[in-house]
């Protein structure tokens, strides 16, 4: 039984991915097609295409499809929320972006707070947050976290007098689990980080060994739906490699596809 239930989390997680990874998709053909036109040698042999209103239109489209991929913790942190939670799934959707923002507030807070040097991590700015830089894997856990509390507690009653908070308005809930863990993230992100960095160097100096076993286990996985995540890795985490800071094989494409003649 056990064996099942953990199959079962991973393939109820491997379909939440479905989602972000298709609007990616979506979003990674039109910054493709748009950064081709916007092209010097490419305007060269069209001059049209440099038509103020035209090349207005195309760039707009570039920034705004380049854009969806600077959010993809965010997407990550609303589709599994949404994909594994059993019942209100939109309720649980706006939990989990409540969640992540709540991570990233409390991240933040620590890292400021003196009582350690955090200068060794990654630090952003996420939404507005000057915070821990986790990736995709932040959103994946605010996700999983937010599904779990919203399954359980999602239909708790509470006495009248404050009836209102119990039920689908228990978001409370979430936020406080997330502020804990977005309290302990910068305490624990550096070994992972450097667990992960170490498993995507170790993959890379395998050469061809390393990408035969990364292609034999996705197509292995297929038929269990759990080659999503694996793919998600790879394309979001420094398992997928790093070039100039920017890491996941398909964030560096992203980033530097305009880059390329």
């Amino acid at each position: 039984m056990g064996k099942k239930k953990v199959m079962d989390f991973f393939s109820a997680l491997g379909r939440s991915l479905l989602m972000p990874i298709a609007a990616l998709a979506a979003c990674g053909i039109v910054l493709g097609l748009t950064s081709a036109l916007m092209k010097a040698h490419v305007q060269s042999a069209a001059p049209f295409f440099q038509h103020e209103l035209l090349y207005f239109i195309i760039s707009t489209l570039n920034k705004v499809a380049g854009v969806v991929f600077t959010l993809i913790p965010v997407l990550f942190a609303i589709s599994i929320s949404f994909g594994m939670a059993r019942e209100e799934k939109e309720i649980a959707a706006f939990a989990g972006f409540i969640g992540y923002y709540t991570f990233l507030v409390a991240s933040s807070c620590m890292i400021h707070s003196g009582f350690m040097d955090f200068g060794a991590l990654k630090i952003s700015t996420i939404l507005g947050v000057e915070t821990l830089d986790m990736g995709a894997v932040a959103g994946i856990v605010t996700g999983v976290v937010t599904a779990a509390l919203h399954n359980k507690y999602h239909k708790i009653t509470f006495p009248v007098a404050v009836s209102f908070y119990g039920g689908k308005r228990l978001a409370i809930v979430v936020i406080l689990a997330m502020a804990a863990v977005g309290l302990a993230a910068p305490f624990v992100w550096s070994p992972v980080s450097m667990a992960i960095d170490g498993m995507g160097g170790l993959i890379s100096a395998t050469g061809l060994a390393g990408v035969f076993g990364y292609g034999f286990l996705e197509r292995l996985l297929i038929p269990t739906g759990l080659h999503h995540v694996l793919n998600g890795i790879f394309r979001t985490t420094s398992i997928g490699g790093v070039y100039e800071g920017v890491e996941g094989c398909l964030n560096i494409f992203l980033q530097f596809i305009d880059k390329v003649d």
